[in-house]
Protein backbone atom coordinates (compact mmCIF):
# COMPACT_ATOMS: atom_id res chain seq x y z
CA UNK A 1 0.00 0.00 0.00
CA UNK A 2 2.89 2.18 1.13
CA UNK A 3 4.26 1.59 -2.32
CA UNK A 4 1.04 2.78 -4.50
CA UNK A 5 0.72 5.85 -2.24
CA UNK A 6 4.10 6.71 -2.49
CA UNK A 7 4.23 6.70 -6.26
CA UNK A 8 0.66 8.26 -6.26
CA UNK A 9 2.29 11.40 -4.38
CA UNK A 10 5.65 11.50 -6.53
CA UNK A 11 3.35 11.45 -9.79
CA UNK A 12 1.26 14.26 -8.14
CA UNK A 13 3.88 16.51 -7.57
CA UNK A 14 5.59 16.15 -10.84
CA UNK A 15 2.57 17.15 -12.62
CA UNK A 16 1.50 20.21 -10.64
CA UNK A 17 5.32 21.43 -11.90
CA UNK A 18 4.59 24.32 -14.32
CA UNK A 19 3.28 23.78 -17.90
CA UNK A 20 4.90 25.00 -21.09
CA UNK A 21 2.44 25.26 -24.14
CA UNK A 22 4.17 22.88 -26.93
CA UNK A 23 3.92 19.31 -24.27
CA UNK A 24 1.04 19.84 -22.26
CA UNK A 25 -1.09 16.65 -22.18
CA UNK A 26 -2.33 13.76 -19.95
CA UNK A 27 1.21 11.56 -20.65
CA UNK A 28 3.66 14.69 -19.86
CA UNK A 29 5.61 14.86 -16.61
CA UNK A 30 7.57 17.25 -15.67
CA UNK A 31 10.86 16.66 -13.51
CA UNK A 32 13.30 18.70 -12.41
CA UNK A 33 16.88 17.46 -14.08
CA UNK A 34 19.25 16.28 -11.36
CA UNK A 35 22.25 15.52 -14.00
CA UNK A 36 25.51 16.89 -12.86
CA UNK A 37 25.91 18.95 -16.27
CA UNK A 38 22.61 20.72 -16.37
CA UNK A 39 20.82 20.57 -12.71
CA UNK A 40 17.94 22.46 -12.64
CA UNK A 41 16.98 22.69 -15.98
CA UNK A 42 12.67 20.89 -16.00
CA UNK A 43 12.39 17.75 -18.23
CA UNK A 44 8.84 16.85 -19.93
CA UNK A 45 8.78 13.25 -20.14
CA UNK A 46 6.71 11.20 -22.58
CA UNK A 47 4.76 8.77 -20.27
CA UNK A 48 2.66 7.64 -23.18
CA UNK A 49 5.46 4.39 -23.11
CA UNK A 50 7.94 3.30 -21.66
CA UNK A 51 9.79 0.34 -19.29
CA UNK A 52 9.49 -0.32 -15.62
CA UNK A 53 11.43 -1.80 -12.60
CA UNK A 54 11.95 -2.83 -9.06
CA UNK A 55 15.07 -3.97 -7.55
CA UNK A 56 13.04 -4.03 -4.31
CA UNK A 57 15.03 -0.91 -2.75
CA UNK A 58 13.73 1.15 -5.70
CA UNK A 59 11.14 1.70 -8.29
CA UNK A 60 12.46 2.79 -11.89
CA UNK A 61 10.61 4.16 -15.03
CA UNK A 62 11.85 4.79 -18.05
CA UNK A 63 11.05 6.81 -20.57
CA UNK A 64 11.63 9.54 -22.80
CA UNK A 65 12.08 13.11 -23.03
CA UNK A 66 9.42 14.70 -25.09
CA UNK A 67 10.55 15.57 -28.89
CA UNK A 68 13.60 13.25 -28.36
CA UNK A 69 15.27 9.65 -28.96
CA UNK A 70 16.69 10.44 -25.11
CA UNK A 71 15.77 8.05 -22.47
CA UNK A 72 15.76 9.07 -18.73
CA UNK A 73 15.67 7.01 -15.93
CA UNK A 74 13.37 8.07 -12.56
CA UNK A 75 14.03 6.64 -9.85
CA UNK A 76 11.84 6.49 -6.08
CA UNK A 77 12.61 4.54 -3.02
CA UNK A 78 10.25 1.58 -2.97
CA UNK A 79 8.59 2.99 0.52
CA UNK A 80 9.17 5.08 2.69
CA UNK A 81 10.38 9.41 2.42
CA UNK A 82 12.65 10.93 0.32
CA UNK A 83 14.32 14.41 -0.24
CA UNK A 84 15.66 15.60 -3.66
CA UNK A 85 19.28 16.72 -3.67
CA UNK A 86 19.78 20.65 -4.01
CA UNK A 87 21.25 21.97 -7.15
CA UNK A 88 25.08 22.74 -6.35
CA UNK A 89 25.55 26.69 -6.86
CA UNK A 90 29.20 26.30 -7.77
CA UNK A 91 28.30 23.98 -10.96
CA UNK A 92 25.65 26.68 -11.92
CA UNK A 93 27.90 29.62 -11.70
CA UNK A 94 30.27 27.53 -13.86
CA UNK A 95 27.88 26.71 -16.36
CA UNK A 96 26.37 29.87 -16.68
CA UNK A 97 30.03 31.24 -16.97
CA UNK A 98 30.65 28.81 -20.08
CA UNK A 99 27.91 29.80 -21.56
CA UNK A 100 27.97 33.47 -21.52
CA UNK A 101 32.05 33.03 -23.16
CA UNK A 102 30.49 30.05 -25.54
CA UNK A 103 27.74 33.33 -26.63
CA UNK A 104 30.89 35.83 -26.93
CA UNK A 105 32.62 33.80 -29.15
CA UNK A 106 30.22 33.19 -31.24
CA UNK A 107 29.39 36.63 -31.69
CA UNK A 108 32.61 37.30 -32.72
CA UNK A 109 32.18 34.31 -35.10
CA UNK A 110 34.92 32.34 -33.73
CA UNK A 111 35.85 28.79 -33.31
CA UNK A 112 33.47 26.87 -30.71
CA UNK A 113 34.71 25.80 -27.26
CA UNK A 114 33.83 22.23 -26.41
CA UNK A 115 33.98 20.94 -23.20
CA UNK A 116 35.91 17.83 -22.18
Amino acid sequence: MWKILTLTAACLFILSLTDSPQDTGVNVWKKVSTDELNPGEILSLDMSKGYSACDGQYMYLIVRIVGSEEEVIVAFPNGGHWVAPEADPFLQAVQEEFDSLEDYFRELESKEIKKK
